[in-house]
């Protein structure tokens, strides 16, 4: 089911439905190469945040090198996407996870983000059957403004949308 979003034309689908709009932020992992136990190490490069505008849903993603994304498969329909994302070269790769800001939920969903630092680009692909999502972004990736403030501000910044207009 995966495997038909990501290989469905994007300009195919511009043309069925207008994209849906979409703002992912990825901040560096400070805790990176840290331990949480006894040979446990923080091995996600990037965490970030995927804000759909309609829906109104939230997801959350940590981007890994290809070999500690793939070790962290348990589910059958993980182990068919690992089957059709193969490795390459400096790319970073997450499952995605619905979060409710209300109860602090996280569960799994089908999708997979892949990140390529060098390329500055972003694939993103969810579907969400709870949450009525089932789309693929191609989005280009741009470093953000360093802010001045004590608050957490990402380091990326993808999206398809003017997020001033977000509401």
């Amino acid at each position: 089911m995966l495997n038909h979003a990501i290989d469905q034309d994007p300009v195919q689908n511009l043309t069925a439905n207008p994209p849906t709009s979409v703002a992912v932020r990825l901040f560096e992992n400070q805790a990176y190469g840290t331990t949480y136990g006894k040979g446990l190490y923080r091995r996600a490069v990037y965490n970030g945040t995927v804000d759909l505008k309609a829906p109104k849903v939230k997801y959350l993603i940590d981007l890994f090198a290809y070999e500690e994304w793939a070790h962290q498969a348990r589910t059958d329909q993980q182990m068919l996407v690992l089957q059709s994302v193969e490795d390459q070269p400096h790319a970073l790769f997450s499952w995605v996870q619905r979060y409710d800001p209300l109860t602090k939920h996280k569960s799994p969903v089908a999708g997979v983000c892949v990140l390529h630092p060098n390329d500055k680009a972003l694939t993103l692909a969810i579907l969400d059957a709870q949450a009525e999502v089932a789309e693929v972004w191609k989005l280009d990736v741009r470093n953000c403004r360093l802010a001045h403030s004590s608050k957490n501000s990402p380091q990326l910044l993808a999206t398809n949308t003017d997020l001033e207009t977000w509401a």
